[in-house]
C-alpha cells in the first residue's frame, strides 16, 4: 500500500451543510485523522491538475472540493474518502502484525479487502487516490467484546441457519394433508441447509420439550396396508408375505396412482432417488473400502432375491391394475420402495398380524418426522404412545431459533450410516477404519512357527473382527491382537494374560506399536491413491460426479481418522527408548 500520509497538525475542513448521517460520517473519519496526526500529502507530478490559487469556499455538493484550512494551497489535495479508506486498511494491517502469527487470518480478511482498488489520479504514475470499489465511509471496525460476540453470532448462525421451504407447494400441501389427520406443527419447519440438504429448523428456542407428536392416523404401517385395497390380496397370498413386502407394494402402486393416491402429499416429498451402495453405479461400488464393498454386494444380492421372490405376489394383483403388472412393478420401482422403507422407517414395538410372515413388523413411516436429519451429537427420545396413539419425539438437546434440529439414528460408523442410510456423517465420533485379517498377517513375520494357533486364539475369543483406527488411535482390540501374535515362541503360554490387558514385556508393546504404525502409513497411502483415482475419474465421468463426491466424502473422512492416529502411535512410541 503506498504512504499517502504525512504528519500535521491542523486537520482537515469538515462539511457546512449535509445531512446529518453524512455530517456524522465525515465527522467520524476526520476526527480519526486528527487523532493519529495525519493529513493527505500532495501529489508531486500532478501539480498540473490541481488548482494553486488562494483558497475558495467550500462546496458541500461533492468530498471531490473539500479543501485545507490554509488560504493558499501549497501543494494539490488528493481526494479525502479515498485517503480516509486507504489509511484504515493500512492501520488495520500494521495492527494486525503486531499482534503476531495468530491473525493471519484476519490479515487474509484485509488482503482480500484491498483485492480491487482503483486509482482516481488521470497521471498514471503516482499511487493517490486508490479507492476501495465497495468501500463506504464509515467509522473504523472496532475489534472490542460487543463486536466479537457479534462475530461469532453472526458465525454461529451462517453456519446453522436454513432457507424455508414452507413456501413450496408440495409442502403446503403436506401440511394441508397433516391438518386433515389431525397434526399441525408449532415448533419446526421445513428448511435447506448448508451441508445436511432439507431438513427441519426450529420456529422458536427449544430445550428438553416434546419437538414432534405424530398421530397414528398419520403413520403408513402394515395396518394401513391391509386396510386397503390391498388387504384382500395379501391375506390370501400363501406363503405369507413379509411386512417389508407389503410396505414396498403400497408405496409403488400409491406412486403408480399419482393424484388419484390420498397418501400423494406425502410420496411428492420423498426423494426421487437415493445413494445407498445398492443404487450406485458398480464401477463406484468398487471405490469403497473393501470392507464396505463387501457389505454392499450383499446387500445388492439381498435385494435382487427379493424382488425375483415378490415377482408371483406382484402378477397376482393383476386385477388391479389396466396395464401389465411387470411395468408398474419393476426392479427400479421395487428398489425405490425398499431404500424408502430402509432409509426412513421409525421403529415400533413388535406387532404380530397373522395374514403376514413370522418375521418382526417393527417399521412405520412418519410423514414430516422424516425430514429429520441425523447427528450423533444429539440426545432424543422417541416412541409411541399407546395411551394417546401418538409417536413422540422428545429431546434433551437445545436448539436456538431458526436452527436446524436433528435426531440421531444411532451410534453408527460412516460405513453403515452409508449403507444404510446414503450419506456420510462429517466428523462423525463413531467412525472408523478396520483393518481386515489379511492386512494384520501382512506385517508380521514370515517366520513365525505359531501364527496359525495365534490366529485360532484371536478367532475363538472374538479378537479377528471389529479392529479399527480410530479419532483416538488404534483400538483397545486391535493393540491386543498385535501383542499377541507379536509374542515370542518363550513367551507364548502368556497369551491369557495378553487377552486380559496385561502388559508382558516393553519388547513386546514397542513391536506392536511399530506393526500398528507400519500398518496405519499402509492405509494413508492407500487413501491417498483413492483419491487421486476418484479425481481423475470425476473429471472424465461427469455423471457419476454426485455418486463420486460421496465415495470421496467417505475416503477423506478416513485420511482424517488415520492422520490422527498416526500422531497418537507417535506420541505412545516416544515412550519407550
Amino acid at each position: 500500500m503506498p504512504e499517502l500520509l504525512t504528519s500535521t497538525s491542523r486537520p482537515p475542513y469538515s462539511l457546512r451543510r449535509k445531512s446529518r448521517r453524512a455530517r456524522m460520517l465525515c465527522r467520524s473519519s476526520m476526527s480519526s485523522w486528527w487523532k493519529r496526526g495525519l493529513r493527505p500529502s500532495a501529489c508531486s507530478c500532478c501539480t498540473a491538475a490541481w488548482p494553486r490559487a488562494a483558497s475558495r469556499a467550500v462546496s458541500t455538493t461533492s468530498p471531490e472540493n473539500w479543501r485545507h484550512r490554509s488560504r493558499v494551497m501549497v501543494k494539490p489535495m488528493p481526494l479525502l474518502a479515498p485517503v480516509t479508506s486507504a489509511t484504515r486498511l493500512r492501520d488495520d494491517m500494521a495492527e494486525l502484525g503486531a499482534r503476531g502469527t495468530c491473525a493471519e487470518k484476519d490479515q487474509a480478511e484485509v488482503l482480500e479487502q484491498l483485492g480491487e482498488w482503483e486509482p482516481l489520479c488521470e497521471c498514471g504514475k503516482c499511487q493517490i487516490g486508490y479507492l476501495y470499489r465497495n468501500y463506504s465511509l464509515s467509522m473504523r471496525k472496532r475489534r472490542g467484546r460487543t463486536s466479537r460476540i457479534r462475530r461469532r453470532k453472526l458465525f454461529r448462525s451462517s453456519e446453522s441457519r436454513g432457507v424455508s421451504e414452507s413456501y413450496k407447494y408440495e409442502f403446503i400441501e403436506l401440511k394441508k394433508w397433516l391438518k386433515d389427520r389431525k397434526f399441525e406443527d408449532t415448533n419446526l419447519t421445513p428448511a435447506c441447509f448448508p451441508g445436511t440438504g432439507r431438513g427441519l429448523m426450529s420456529k422458536t428456542s427449544l430445550q428438553g420439550q416434546m419437538i414432534i407428536s405424530l398421530p397414528e392416523s398419520c403413520l403408513l404401517t402394515t395396518d394401513t396396508v391391509i386396510q386397503s385395497y390391498l388387504g384382500a390380496y395379501i391375506i390370501k397370498w400363501k406363503p405369507p408375505p413379509s411386512p417389508l413386502l407389503a410396505l414396498c407394494t403400497f408405496l409403488v402402486s400409491e406412486k403408480h396412482a399419482g393424484d388419484q393416491s390420498p397418501w400423494k402429499p406425502y410420496l411428492d416429498i420423498l426423494p426421487k432417488a437415493y445413494t445407498c451402495p445398492v443404487c450406485l453405479e458398480p464401477e463406484v461400488v468398487n471405490l469403497l473400502p473393501e470392507p464396505l464393498k463387501a457389505k454392499a454386494e450383499e446387500q445388492r444380492v439381498r435385494v435382487q432375491e427379493f424382488f425375483a421372490s415378490s415377482r408371483d405376489f406382484f402378477s397376482s394383483l393383476q386385477p388391479l391394475f389396466g396395464e401389465a403388472v411387470d411395468s408398474i412393478f419393476s426392479y427400479n420401482a421395487l428398489l425405490w420402495a425398499w431404500c424408502t422403507v430402509n432409509t426412513r422407517a421409525v421403529y415400533l414395538r413388535p406387532r404380530r398380524q397373522e395374514c403376514l410372515s413370522a418375521e418382526p413388523d417393527t417399521c412405520a413411516l412418519a410423514p414430516y418426522l422424516d425430514l429429520l436429519n441425523h447427528s450423533s451429537h444429539v440426545q432424543v427420545k422417541a416412541a409411541f404412545n399407546e395411551e394417546i396413539g401418538c409417536y413422540e419425539l422428545r429431546t434433551a438437546s437445545s436448539w436456538r431459533k431458526h436452527e436446524e434440529v436433528f435426531i440421531c439414528y444411532g451410534p453408527h460408523d460412516n460405513h453403515r450410516l452409508l449403507l444404510e442410510y446414503g450419506f456420510v456423517s462429517i466428523r462423525n465420533p463413531h467412525a472408523c477404519v478396520y483393518v481386515s485379517r489379511e492386512i494384520l498377517v501382512q506385517y508380521l513375520p514370515s517366520t513365525d512357527k505359531q501364527m496359525n494357533k495365534k490366529i485360532s486364539i484371536l478367532k475363538v475369543h472374538g479378537f479377528i473382527e471389529n479392529l479399527t483406527f480410530g479419532w483416538d488411535g488404534p483400538s483397545w482390540r486391535l493393540l491386543t491382537a498385535l501383542k499377541l501374535l507379536c509374542l515370542e515362541a518363550e513367551k507364548f503360554t502368556c497369551w491369557k494374560k495378553v487377552l486380559l490387558g496385561e502388559v508382558i514385556s516393553d519388547t513386546n508393546e514397542k513391536t506392536s506399536l511399530d506393526i500398528a504404525q507400519k500398518i496405519c502409513y499402509y492405509f494413508i497411502e492407500e487413501t491417498n491413491a483413492v483419491l487421486q483415482k476418484i479425481s481423475h475419474m470425476k473429471a472424465e465421468k461427469v455423471a457419476l460426479v454426485n455418486q463420486l463426491t460421496l465415495v470421496e466424502t467417505l475416503w477423506l473422512e478416513e485420511l482424517k481418522i488415520l492422520r490422527a492416529s498416526a500422531e497418537v502411535l507417535h506420541s505412545l512410541q516416544t515412550a519407550f527408548p
